[in-house]
Order: C-alpha cells, then structure tokens, then sequence
C-alpha cells in the first residue's frame, strides 16, 4: 500500500524564540499549527512562559506567510490570569461547524494539569473559556496529563485529542511502595474524543483503549517514553508523531521523535514505527551552538503541497529555555509497506 513517504529532510533550527520582556520571555514553544489555505497564513498557538521554570504560561500566536518567519502578537490570546489558573499549556486548535475550538492543557493553582476547551469565530480571538473536559482520574494517568498539539476530525461535530500522562510515579507508589524512588518516568498515550453539537454543548470521552501501552518499546528503546504526538490524516492512512524519551538511561535524556502509520486513528495495529528525528545524532543541526543534550516535545506538521512543515518544542538542557524548531521534509507518494 502506498503511504506518506518523507525524504530530504532539511532542519531549519529555531524559528520562534523567546521575547525579550513579556509573558513570553521565559519559553515560545509546545505550540500547534493552524494552516489557513485562503489567506495562506499559518497560526501558531504556542506557550508563552513568563520565565524558564514556567511560573507562569498563556497561549499566545504567532502568524507567518512563509513558514519560516513569524510575526508574534504582543499579548496572549488566551491569559492564565483572566482564567485565574497558574498555566495554560499545549494547545490545540480545530474548527467544527462555524467555530474555531481550542483544547489545551490548564493547571490550577495547587492542582494538576486537567484538558480545557475554549472557542472563538476567529483564530485572533477573542477566545472564550468553556469548561474542564478531562482530569487526571486513572492511575497511568497520575497528577497531571498534557496534551498534544493536532487533532484528527472523525466526523462533521466529532474530533480526536491525544494526551498523555506526565509521569508515573503514583502508579509506582501504590504498586510498590517500597521501591518507587527507583524508578523512572514513564510516558504513554491516551486518546480522548470529543462531540460538539455547539460551544454550549460538548462531550468528551476517553477511549476504552487507553493508554495505548502497544506503541512503547521495552526499557532503554528509542520509545520507552511516548507523549504529547502530533498527527496527520492523508486519504486512508493515519501518521502519529510522537515525542520520545528514555528516561531509564537517567539525566540528560536522550530523545527523538517519532512516526507511527495505521490505517485507524486508534493506532491498534501500526503498519510502521520508527525514528523520524534522532536527537542525539541531530542536535547540532537543529541548535549548532548547543552545549548539552536536546530535548524534544509537542511535533505539530502541517502539509503545503509538496512538504510537510514538523514544528516542535526545542531545548538545550544546558540553558533550559524551550523555543519552536522546524524541519522540513519533502512528500512523495511512495513509502512504508
């Protein structure tokens, strides 16, 4: 069967970075892509943090005609403040019927990270708070669940958000109390789907077949760790891209992100898994001057033509700032059989 076929890929490094001053002067990243045919503009909602330790983070949106070369707005489109939460994280955005629809990732003050929903009749905004559709509940999950930055439309009011937990250290504690200070993260993914009849009229369901414990590779594998992965629908196949770590090698990580191909958004059976983006091997393309080990987060593609765009969350763990890379790759019609 022919599928998507990626080749001569070109790492462009850093495309969005942080501010001088404002809510994004501490992190530009963990953004999504929104490519809109007509004007040819591309939004990308990205994660603003005030300062490298995240205190506090909004949405903010940058637009681009190039790509390459984005022109940021000067305030968040959608402020932690005015919501009264300590972070809104990884967003999302996608459009049902007359309304744009953004999911993102939001912690309250003193608690975990839950899964929020917003909507506007423009991309600029403004945005409008919705609800909580999704907190942290199962064990794999634990205290926190983050979200990816795509979304895969299954029919005319009803859409496919991947998540995934953040670490698994609570599972650990109940199971084996006596030894959870020995172990080491664990990431996995999870699927939630959403049917929206109007702004004022959503329901979310997490699927039975959470977490998708299939897509992980064995301890010390490229894949030990899967989280927060973009995706693609083209024709009758489905393209996850997730980001990977492995954890149990210890500090720096190394990671990568990935490319899994089926032919259901559910990912029960993949045709293909592999490597997409090998970190280690990589990171002086992607950061020339970088001093430590890279690290890897939130792949947003996009395909124009005869490319596909891959955004992604970008760090040098010597410095701890995460900014937005891009790479590109060229399309043909040939590939993983």
């Amino acid at each position: 069967m022919e599928t998507l076929f990626l080749r001569n890929k070109n790492h462009k490094g850093v495309v969005l970075d942080v501010s001088n001053q404002g809510f994004d002067a501490g992190a530009a990243t963990f953004g999504c892509a929104l490519y809109d045919k007509e004007s040819r503009k591309l939004y990308f909602f990205y994660t603003g943090a005030s300062d490298k330790n995240f205190t506090r983070a909004s949405i903010g949106l940058a637009i681009s005609t190039d790509f390459i070369n984005f022109k940021k707005l000067n305030e968040p489109v959608l402020s932690c403040e005015d919501l009264n939460f300590k972070e809104l994280v990884t967003p999302t955005v996608f459009r049902v019927g007359n309304y744009f629809y953004m999911a993102f990732a939001c912690r309250p003050f003193n608690k975990g990270r839950r899964i929020c929903l917003a909507f506007s009749d423009d991309p600029k905004g403004p945005w409008n708070f919705i609800k909580v559709i999704a907190e942290p509940e199962y064990l794999w999950e634990g205290n926190n669940i983050d979200l990816e930055p795509c979304s895969i439309k299954i029919s005319e009011n009803e859409v496919l958000i991947y998540y995934s937990n953040v670490n698994n250290k609570l599972v650990e504690k109940i199971l084996r109390p006596r030894y959870w200070f020995s172990t080491f993260w664990l990431r996995r993914i999870g699927i939630l789907k959403l049917k929206i009849r109007s702004p004022k009229d959503v329901e979310a369901f997490k699927f039975k077949g959470n977490p998708l414990m299939h897509l992980n590779g064995g301890k010390g594998s490229w894949n030990e760790s899967l989280f927060c992965p973009g995706c693609l629908r083209i024709e009758e196949n489905y393209f996850l891209f997730p980001s990977a770590s492995t954890y149990s090698i210890g500090f720096p990580y190394k990671q990568y992100i990935g490319i899994i191909i089926d032919s259901t958004p559910y990912f029960t059976s993949p045709k293909f898994i592999g490597v997409l983006i090998d970190g280690p091997s990589e990171k002086k393309q992607i950061i020339p001057n970088i001093k430590s080990e890279i690290a890897l987060d939130t792949p947003s593609p996009i395909i124009v033509e005869d490319k596909l765009y891959l955004y992604y969350a970008v760090m040098d763990r010597a410095d701890n700032v995460w900014k937005t890379a891009l790479t590109i790759f060229f399309v043909s019609g040939r590939a993983y059989k």
